[in-house]
């Protein structure tokens, strides 16, 4: 029988083709009749062939310069129609677009295929998102940072993958060599501890563990302050112990270390999911842009460090020259947090609470990672309240398994301060007002679909109810600015309004009164989970009044 041959575009860079790799690599475990041909730039994905040829059948590789090799408009042109006629060749079932961008709509445009899932355009040139999870990273993870799901978990969900496939433990792993693998750079500023921070750790780590060798991995572009690194004064005497492998090992090379290595201590990077595809434990120091609950390397053996700065996670595009959420991490935690895992494989709460201070928590969140029938979960186990945000968090992830995947989760209320009390208390307000307008929207397409469904139809009726609509849609748009948490569900329902299947004003409608409809009922159970958060904060007298 032949095969299902499934195209998957990842346009973007190497870390984000390596959390591709791992969704894919979960799709042949649940579809073993597929075939999967992976389209990539080959400045992100050459250095990673020896693990992306374990899991897809066949690989096209591309860069834009191949278009123009030649500095010819004409010659440009001529290699698209060569490279879009070798696409169409390949007869696609599946088109399967993980990169949403610009770019890669129009290429997922371009491959014949009866199905498309992930952002492409149709015949008119406009965005199409006919799945509910593209639509849900369109709306939300683009633009938002209370995303509950690692973006391993949502590319397997866009795939269709039901259960959760992932590596084994490594059998092996007590043989390997007293290797710790330190990842101590990032393509952003905001995202790079300091020089000074890392020496700190280094040198503890090098002093409490005589047996360990510190292996510092990076790009070419890291080979000058790796070097820097190295030669600070606290490490003068411990050189013999620090191998420099920046701008010198290739991705290969530093896989192959981290297979025979006891721990990666790091930034988010690359790196990192190469250690999660090594089964090595893990810490990642989130900071700045770095959203950890996307980006988490996808292993069970993964700890995540994050500040609780109110501007972390910060925007690219936001310029930050004191970086506030770098001084919250310190380095004894740090140092901590790795005498852990080699002392005893693992990081539980009732050791940070027994062995740690206050001080040493009160500014960041420890995030540990742990394989759940849905994918991959992060429990804070720093034993702080959890925030504003991690409240919602928390209630998105309820809502989206079980609206998106008809998946529920068992989970405990958040456990909240005074503040946060009051701060969700007000949240009912925008819930309640937001859960008023769906229902005028239900009310109102219901009405366009009466009318449209009339003989002889009142054609200013059915414009004045759907000016209506844009009203609504306005209104939505205020309220998310006043309750910007409540922004992920707006957007979502906006981008799944704006994808409707259908060309006439029944179908059309239709649709319309089911999304209002889910809006709605959506919305309703947040409402639901902030009043029963609240309820052991706020006065009775008040909860009847919200009632």
């Amino acid at each position: 029988m032949d095969k299902t041959k499934i195209a998957i575009i990842q346009l973007t860079r190497i870390g984000d083709i390596i959390q591709t790799t791992q969704a894919a690599r979960q799709m042949k475990a649940e579809s073993p009749d597929a075939h999967l041909t992976l389209i990539a730039r080959r400045k992100f994905a050459k250095g990673l062939m020896f693990l992306l040829e374990t899991v897809f059948d066949n690989i096209i590789l591309f860069d834009t310069a191949d278009f123009f090799i030649q500095k010819s408009l004409k010659s440009g042109k001529a290699e698209v129609s060569s490279f879009i006629k070798q696409l169409k060749s390949e007869k696609f079932e599946f088109t399967i677009n993980l990169s949403f961008s610009k770019s890669s709509s129009y290429l997922a445009q371009l491959i014949d295929s009866p199905y498309k899932l992930g952002l492409h355009r149709n015949e008119n040139n406009q965005i199409v998102l006919n799945d509910r999870w593209s639509q849900y990273i369109y709306s939300n993870v683009l633009n938002n940072t209370h995303v509950p799901f690692s973006l391993v978990d949502m590319y397997r969900f866009i795939m269709g993958v039901k259960e959760n496939h992932v590596l084994d433990d490594d059998d092996n792993f007590a043989k390997r060599d007293n290797n710790i693998v330190i990842h101590p750079f990032a393509s952003q500023k905001k995202k790079k501890w300091g020089v000074n921070k890392w020496a700190e750790v280094i040198y503890k780590l090098l002093n409490d563990f005589k047996d360990h060798t510190i292996h510092i991995v990076g790009g070419q572009e890291d080979a000058t302050d790796a070097l820097r690194l190295i030669h600070s004064p606290s490490l003068s005497k411990l050189q013999d112990r620090i191998k420099v492998h920046a701008g010198q090992y290739t991705i290969a090379d530093t896989y192959k270390l981290l297979m025979n290595s006891k721990l990666f201590l790091g930034h988010d990077s690359m790196v990192g999911h190469l250690a999660s595809e090594t089964l090595t434990p893990s810490i990642t120091l989130s900071l700045g842009t770095v959203r950890p609950h996307e980006t988490t390397p996808f292993s069970k053996k993964a700890i995540s460090i994050a500040p609780t700065n109110k501007c972390f996670p910060c925007n690219i595009e936001k310029n930050c020259d004191l970086l506030p959420c770098h001084n919250s991490i310190n380095t004894q935690l740090v140092s901590f947090m790795a005498h852990e895992f080699i002392n005893n494989g693992e990081i539980t709460r009732e050791a940070i609470k027994n062995k740690l201070t206050p001080l040493h928590l009160a500014n960041v969140k420890v995030y540990k990672a742990s394989y759940e029938t849905y994918g991959l979960n992060l429990v804070d186990i720093s034993g702080n309240y959890q925030s504003l945000d991690d409240s919602f968090r928390a209630f998105y992830k309820v809502i989206w398994l079980y609206y998106l995947n008809e998946t529920e989760i068992n989970t405990n209320l958040p456990d909240i301060s005074q503040q946060t009390a009051k701060e969700l208390h007000n949240y009912l307000n925008g819930s309640n007002y937001l859960f008023e307008l769906y229902n005028f929207g239900v009310n109102y397409s219901n009405r366009i679909l009466n009318e449209a469904k009339k003989k002889n139809s009142d054609l200013k009726e059915i414009q004045t109810l759907v000016n209506k609509l844009s009203e609504i849609d306005s209104l939505c748009s205020i309220t998310k600015r006043t309750f910007p948490l409540l922004k992920g569900l707006v957007d979502y329902f906006y981008v799944n309004k704006a994808n409707v299947i259908g060309d006439t004003l029944v179908t059309i409608s239709e649709q319309n009164i089911l999304n209002y409809y889910d809006a709605s009922n959506l919305v309703a159970v947040v409402n639901d989970f902030l009043q029963k958060t609240t309820a052991p904060f706020v006065a009775p007298n008040n909860l009847s009044k919200e009632a």
